[in-house]
């Protein structure tokens, strides 16, 4: 009997603790302008809260714009950190974090390769709640794409400073 006690309240202990953390799904549209290189990515994210820190990955889509001097196209992963300036996780705060891309990107008529690049970045930005579950999070970023291949498939404009504005919106559950 002793057993049947434990496993229930080892699950209302899980079911309670993650109510206490929020984890939130959604999508995200991130502008990168630097010089002479005008990008677009897109992608799914997820985000889990403790108290004043947030965690997030994600999964990308990258496609220069056709006004870039070299056009790309690719895909990437993401992990961020977040730091909250409330102590109350359910509510709308501001927050500055860090975050690092990694990208695959292929550039056209340079060859099928792709070329691996990573973007660190900072980003500070405001945590909007609709209601209970329904979020958003416009952002501006700063961060400096750094080319890791050696092979020659962009150009120069493709490695240097970014401006990084976002929106992420979504489901909180």
């Amino acid at each position: 009997m002793s057993k049947y006690i434990f496993y229930i309240l080892f699950l209302v202990t899980t079911i309670t603790s993650y109510a206490q953390n929020p984890f939130e799904l959604g999508a995200e549209y991130m502008r990168s302008f630097g010089r002479g290189h005008s990008g677009n990515r897109v992608g799914v994210r997820a985000e889990t809260f403790q108290n004043k820190n947030s965690f997030s990955a994600g999964f990308i889509y990258l496609f220069s714009s056709s006004k870039s001097y070299s056009i790309s196209k690719g895909f990437g992963l993401y992990a961020g950190y977040r730091y909250s300036f409330s102590s109350n996780i359910n509510d709308n705060t501001l927050f500055a974090g860090a975050r690092v891309s990694f990208s695959f990107e292929n550039f056209e008529g340079k060859t099928f390769l792709n070329s691996l690049m990573t973007t660190p970045m900072a980003e500070l930005g405001y945590h909007m709640i609709f209601g209970d579950h329904v979020f958003t999070a416009p952002s501006i970023g700063y961060g400096y794409t750094i080319k890791i291949t050696r092979e020659h498939n962009s150009l120069d404009e493709d490695v240097g400073k970014r401006f990084l504005p976002s929106l992420s919106a979504g489901y909180r559950f």
